[in-house]
């Protein structure tokens, strides 16, 4: 028994006490403060109403809500059940430490006699850029791969959007995510360790990265809410607004396959995908897709998998 709550302490409520996590409870209520800055100051909201505009039960309480607790409950127990099998960003790091060893062409500790504050801001910058770069070519591949979209189309299936929605992903899509952070984040580990030595180190706040800090402490979390905070174009250009991702959800045509990006917008710029937030409503979901997704939690999980084997069945019979 005391397992069991350890395991709900760690994994469940973890999610909302450690600041690592985007569902942190203080980026949640700085994402609450900025939604009511937002709707009082930009579109002049009286603060009651706006707080009762972010509260608003026919979204927190949709059947789309409602499922997204339930995801985040079944994935948070289906991923401590293959954590034990999973590679670990441990794992990877001292693998590529070591395999670093084994070649003479850049000799260990190359740049370990640059200034510590210098090692630390180039580590910390590169760690972000690198991660936030594969998490957009992740979700670049996730679209445009016909069998993952399969399965990512489990997250774009929300029909109203809160916090939690960024849980609702399908255990595929999960691992996929996993493998990708133990994967980057330990290659950069191991490769700054080589070349600058021990005296390595983040920028942190609370032990973690400032960027990812200042990413989930300025609203993150409004990227999955029913809030479209927009920002200037000037900024939209680097700097993905929520509104931005919340045209990556809408089922509109001219929509699709844009804002892949998640801190970042300079990649979509790069891949032909970058498209400013729109002032319009929008309604999100996969379109006539919508309701065969969502029929129940069970078909939500075991349909992507229906739907890849017959894609694979019939590329077997045109051969």
């Amino acid at each position: 028994m005391s397992e069991i709550i350890d395991i709900f302490q760690s994994d469940i409520l973890g999610q909302f006490l450690n600041p690592r996590r985007r569902l942190f409870w203080g980026y949640l209520l700085s994402a609450i403060i900025i939604a009511l800055l937002w709707l009082n100051l930009v579109k002049k909201i009286n603060l009651r109403r706006a707080f009762n505009t972010i509260f608003d039960p026919s979204v927190l309480l949709s059947k789309s809500s409602r499922a997204d607790m339930i995801c985040f409950l079944i994935n948070r127990v289906f991923l401590i059940i293959c954590r034990p099998v999973l590679i670990t960003q441990i794992f990877i790091a001292t693998a590529i430490y070591h395999f670093l060893h084994f070649q003479s062409y850049i000799p260990i500790g190359l740049f370990e006699t640059t200034p510590v504050f210098i090692s630390t801001i180039l580590f910390t910058s590169c760690f972000f850029l690198i991660d936030d770069f594969s998490r957009f070519a992740l979700h670049y591949a996730l679209h445009r791969i016909p069998a993952l979209w399969e399965f990512h189309k489990f997250h774009h299936s929300a029909e109203t959007l809160t916090p939690l929605t960024v849980t609702r992903t399908h255990p595929v899509e999960a691992i996929l995510f996993t493998l990708r952070s133990a994967i980057i984040q330990g290659s950069v580990i191991a490769i700054f360790l080589f070349l600058f030595g021990q005296q390595l180190s983040l920028f942190t706040i609370l032990g973690v990265n400032i960027f990812v800090v200042l990413f989930h402490g300025l609203g993150s979390n409004l990227r999955h809410s029913h809030i479209s905070v927009s920002y200037p174009e000037a900024i939209e250009k680097f700097i993905m607004s929520p509104a931005q991702h919340h045209l990556h959800h809408s089922i509109q045509k001219e929509h699709f396959d844009k804002n892949f990006g998640v801190a970042l917008s300079i990649w979509d710029k790069m891949a032909g995908s970058f498209q400013y937030s729109s002032k319009q409503e929008l309604t999100f979901g996969i379109g006539s897709e919508t309701l065969e997704y969502t029929r129940t939690i069970a078909h939500m999980y075991m349909l992507p998998f229906k739907k890849v084997f017959n894609m694979r069945k019939k590329i077997f019979y045109q051969k």
